[in-house]
């Protein structure tokens, strides 16, 4: 079963790999435009909260690790979102390794509002990606908003 999740999310990532170079190629600034439409946030913040959902459920909740939620302002372009996304990329992959033969196992944890959540590795990787794409979906509307096109970015694009 992890075999056929690492390669959804390498679907996943061919599909956030659209929209990076989209955002290099014809967004420029724009993505630290706010967009009054989403509360004034900025594509730049919806790029680095996708990231670190990533980082505090697989990290932080499932390997009980401390790490420190980056904030958007301290990205300035989208290489640095790239890297990013490699550091999420790799805990991705060391989580589906790790949990590799018991995905519907529960893991306890506690919330930093002191709430209790128990959910399986399948359910943590299953929200972590669904997440990202209605993130996504969130930028590409900033995108016309903000005059700009987006490509198709799609697992199966068009």
């Amino acid at each position: 079963m992890v075999t056929l999740l690492l390669k959804q999310y390498e679907l996943i990532r061919s599909s956030r790999g659209v929209v990076f170079d989209f955002i290099e190629r014809e967004m420029g600034e724009d993505i630290n435009t706010a967009v009054p439409a989403f509360d004034g946030k900025t594509i730049r913040y919806l790029l680095v909260h996708s990231a670190n959902t990533y980082l505090h459920w697989l990290s932080c909740f499932a390997f009980k690790q401390e790490i420190n939620f980056r904030e958007d302002i301290s990205f300035t372009n989208i290489d640095q979102i790239k890297r990013l996304y490699a550091e999420a990329d790799e805990t991705v992959a060391n989580f589906l390794h790790h949990f590799s033969g018991h995905l519907e196992e529960r893991i306890n944890s506690t919330l930093s509002s002191n709430r209790q959540v128990s959910a399986s590795p399948l359910e943590l990787f299953t929200h972590v990606i669904t997440h990202e794409f209605h993130h996504k979906g969130q930028m590409m509307t900033m995108c016309r908003l903000l005059g700009h096109m987006p490509p198709d970015t799609d697992v199966i694009r068009f």
